[in-house]
């Protein structure tokens, strides 16, 4: 009895470590936002590893835990956020989120908070590719 339950304990961890298809969906438009980024290209950055370490961040500033049913939501978001093409955009993101981050002004800081998480790993990825 004590086996099988450590064993779906296991199964249950390991689940809820694993990428959700919203994860990859906000690497994605955050690697196809960042195919493009001179500062990238000038620092031969690959930008997808850049988008790892974005979402990784993003992971590590969500409220509740791996496998909380709030998350899928909050990626899809992110993933709004970084796809808007025009200000226009970027305020219906904004007005549509706005419940889930709990104000309209947090859902701002939410959007605004990309661009910070973005320079913070071009910075760790620029000091991981310095010669030594």
């Amino acid at each position: 009895m004590k086996k099988s339950i450590l064993v779906i304990l296991v199964a249950a961890f390991l689940v809820a470590c694993g990428e959700s298809p919203q994860q990859v969906s906000l690497k994605e438009a955050l690697t196809a936002k960042l195919q493009d980024d001179s500062d990238l290209k000038d620092y031969k950055l690959n930008p997808s590893d850049v988008a790892d370490c974005v979402v990784q961040s993003i992971t590590e500033g969500l409220p509740g835990f791996a496998g909380d049913p709030r998350r899928p939501k909050f990626f899809e978001a992110y993933a709004k956020f970084v796809a808007v093409k025009s200000p226009a955009d970027a305020e219906k993101a904004m007005e549509e989120y706005k419940d889930l981050f709990g104000s309209l002004e947090q859902a701002r800081e939410a959007a605004v908070s990309v661009t910070d998480h973005i320079m913070g790993c071009m910075g760790v990825a620029l000091e991981q590719h310095a010669p030594e």
